[in-house]
């Protein structure tokens, strides 16, 4: 769930988890840094020349080694020119993404609505308040220059790298070869699809018992998990798959008090004690072999961009400055600032280097969410992440009841030949979290495109990241 007052599941599962992290292995700054020399995100944007003179400087500009060849498959018309759109070296013309829309006046609350999320799986009656905020955060602002290049397709993940394509440059074309990007392409999801959260009590990899109603609310690192992992195979960090420590709520660490019926931990030997759960790369303790476990426990809990003083990208602290147990679940500006920093290589211009986000309001999302997963899982072999509503996904789906949530799923494929165009997408949140009979641990999801946008648009829908 993302950052919601109440439970994707009646126990309480929130998406704002607090942890600090006592002991981590493999996060270390030596496996997380581009090589020497190597420009790890296109930087601080000035202007489009300036910032097309330090990329190429760096070797990091795009062109086509040879003629840049016509895409074989035109893209979906939705994907067409328009009065706006850049035109390339081949004639065509890429609409920029639309990333400045201005969020619409509020509508008044249907009568009967509390102006909370629920699970009544009434359309229209469930609204997420949630904390945005944490002062102990710093977003850095991105600049308009960068969110151009960003919208024309233009920062692109090539051979390990970020860099930027030329101006000339057609955006749905493989960068290196100038070949079309393909109408439909899955990401190998062999390792990330058992990329499952911990349930909310248990045994960890260490056999110590625990409970901990935050584990119901980590779909945001979650779906970041599922991500970082693809960044990882292409350019060599984060450590996703070696991650392992110890992972505590990090209310103390937030300069808040422990929370008085806050989470309980266990030693084998029947000790309680605060040091919180313990997580590898892979393990295997809920009846199958999770994934990413570290890593998700990291995000969920530790992760301190530059600039940050409460770690973690789940929420733990109120709006009135005190503990929040369960927590409120993961913001999207706090996924992308995570996403950013670990994608970077923890570099100094590290907000600036590949993902950036499009709200629910954009008025043309639904062509826009095709080219940004088009670019993203089709020409750089990343996800997008999406803060959709429960309630239009359809391993959530059970009748009457099904829940009206914000959560945070991983698109890892799309399809523009099927009849209609369909999206693939991984969910974090297992059978333990979410036990509706669409939903299984290891499972892949297929939704139509017009079904994603609908959830995104929906009451707790949100943003997609990308």
């Amino acid at each position: 769930m993302i950052a919601s007052p109440r439970s994707r599941r009646p126990r309480g599962r929130r998406f704002a988890a607090a942890v600090a992290i006592l002991v981590v292995v493999g996060v270390g700054a030596a496996a997380l840094f581009f090589g020497p020399g190597a420009s790890s995100s296109p930087g601080s944007v000035g202007s489009d020349a300036t910032t097309a003179a330090s990329l190429v400087a760096a070797g990091t500009s795009f062109g086509f080694a040879g003629s840049a060849a016509s895409p074989a498959v035109s893209p979906p018309d939705s994907l067409g020119p328009s009065d706006s759109a850049a035109s390339s070296s081949t004639g065509l013309a890429f609409q920029p993404i639309d990333m400045f829309s201005v969020e619409p006046p509020p509508t008044p609350a249907p009568p009967g609505s509390s102006g909370q999320s629920g699970t009544s799986g009434k359309p229209g009656r469930s609204i997420d308040l949630i904390p945005l905020v944490d002062p102990g955060r710093n977003i850095p602002v991105q600049s308009v220059d960068w969110l151009k290049l960003k919208a024309a397709g233009r920062i692109v993940l090539s051979n390990g790298k970020i860099g930027l394509l030329d101006p000339g440059v057609y955006p749905l074309t493989d960068p290196v070869t100038g070949k079309p990007v393909p109408a439909a392409r899955v990401l190998d999801t062999s390792w990330t699809r058992w990329i499952v959260e911990p349930p909310a009590y248990g045994t960890d990899a260490k056999g110590n018992t625990y409970n901990d109603l935050t584990y119901w609310n980590l779909c945001g690192p979650g779906a970041s998990t599922v991500a970082l992992y693809y960044w990882q195979q292409l350019t060599g960090h984060p450590n996703v798959t070696g991650t392992a420590g110890y992972f505590l709520d990090p209310y103390v660490a937030a300069g808040v008090a422990w929370p008085g019926r806050g989470p309980s931990f266990v030693s084998p030997n029947g000790t309680a004690q605060h040091l919180g759960t313990y997580w590898t790369g892979s393990v295997a303790v809920n009846g199958f072999t999770a994934h990413g476990r570290g890593f998700l426990m990291y995000l969920a809990m530790a992760v301190t961009p530059a600039g940050w003083t409460s770690p973690g990208i789940d929420v733990f602290v109120s709006g009135r400055g005190g503990a929040l147990y369960p927590t409120r679940g993961s913001p999207p500006p706090d996924m992308q600032a995570a996403l950013n920093w670990e994608a970077s290589g923890r570099a100094t211009d590290w907000a600036q280097t590949y993902y950036a986000t499009v709200h629910r309001w954009d008025p043309t999302l639904a062509r826009d969410l095709t080219a940004a997963v088009m670019l993203d899982v089709g020409r750089d072999g990343v996800p997008v992440l999406v803060a959709a509503d429960t309630f239009g996904l359809p391993n959530w789906q059970a009748g009457a009841s099904t829940p009206h949530t914000r959560h945070a799923i991983a698109i890892v494929g799309y399809d523009n030949t099927a009849k209609p165009p369909t999206f693939t997408y991984l969910d974090s949140c297992g059978h333990s979290c979410n036990a509706r009979g669409g939903n299984q641990n290891g499972q892949i999801h297929v939704i139509s495109q017009a079904q994603m946008v609908a959830a995104l648009t929906a009451d707790n829908g949100m943003s997609f990241i990308w």
